[in-house]
């Protein structure tokens, strides 16, 4: 699949059927609003119950043949707890295609990701691995794309798309008013699922506790060991992010030019004086407009020659 498209299906991904400017979402870099519930008062599927709220919200998605976008971080930015092994023992349970979740629905950058929609079954669920990929402020360095191509035909939305990022404080806005439900893991083999929610009277969106979950280890799976060899190939690969560029890289870019070029023009006029004036080096660094010394203006006119 072309660029294009592939950016086609991020825009139109990363659209919220919510307008950002009407709803009131968590600050950036807190974790979202919640609603909690005491754990006894949570319903718990464990092993191979699969009866819970959130494995209902699901079902009945699919039944309507919507999608549905799960974020799944680790509770304070742990590391170890097990985000993708529980991305793992999800796409399992909901891939519901003839045969079911397989690796190649498993990437690690976005282009990839977005790349599979129109390819894989309907009813299929897939990964992102390295989801702060999806952070607002990045962007693309080619940025000649068409964003009207969208995924909105109905034969690509019937998918489980699993979002996997470092921690809760990663939800911004923006993916906030995306999710339709957050996972939230706790300790390897327990997360707390939960959904979003929207009080149109207030403007607020916020995630209510549905359930708590609990699953098997899943190293020993053919798709979780790939997820592993994807991501320890992407922290050796400088390609891997496929012309994604950080936002904050280009600002950086950017700023550090702008710098760079008002230094030229400040050397140019300070040789300027320097070489076609009479004034020394000292009358021009006692000019109000001059943030140097005399003997930084001798050596940038000296320098320039």
């Amino acid at each position: 699949m072309a660029v294009d498209d592939r950016t086609g299906y991020r825009e139109a991904f990363l659209t919220p059927s919510l307008d950002p400017e009407k709803f009131e979402t968590s600050v950036e870099g807190e974790p979202p609003e919640i609603e909690e519930r005491p754990d006894a008062e949570l319903p718990v599927d464990s092993m191979g119950s699969f009866q819970g709220p959130f494995f209902q919200a699901v079902g009945k998605r699919k039944l309507e043949s919507r999608d549905a976008k799960i974020l799944v971080t680790a509770d304070h930015a742990q590391t170890g707890v097990g985000k993708s092994n529980c991305c793992d023992f999800l796409g399992y349970v909901l891939d519901t295609t003839e045969r079911g979740f397989a690796p190649h629905k498993i990437a690690i950058d976005p282009p990839e990701f977005f790349a599979m929609y129109g390819k894989v079954p309907l009813e299929s669920a897939i990964v992102l691995e390295e989801g702060e990929q999806l952070d607002p402020r990045r962007a693309m360095s080619n940025q000649n794309v068409d964003a009207r191509q969208t995924w909105a035909k109905e034969r690509v939305r019937e998918l489980v798309a699993l979002i996997n990022l470092p921690s809760p404080e990663m939800i911004d806005g923006d993916l906030e008013l995306l999710a339709d439900f957050w996972v939230n893991v706790e300790r390897r083999g327990r997360a707390k699922i939960y959904q979003k929610k929207v009080n149109r009277m207030k403007g607020l969106v916020y995630y209510e506790t549905m359930q708590i979950l609990e699953w098997p280890n899943m190293d020993g799976s053919e798709t979780f060991r790939k997820m592993n060899r994807e991501k320890m190939d992407h922290l050796d690969d400088d390609q891997a992010a496929d012309n994604w560029i950080r936002q904050s890289e280009v600002d950086e870019l950017l700023e550090r030019r702008e710098t760079e070029v008002r230094t030229e023009v400040r050397d140019d006029l300070l040789t300027s004086l320097y070489r076609e004036t009479e004034l020394t080096a000292a009358d021009i660094a006692r000019c109000s407009a001059v943030e140097i010394g005399a003997s930084r203006v001798r050596q940038i006119a000296n320098r320039s020659g």
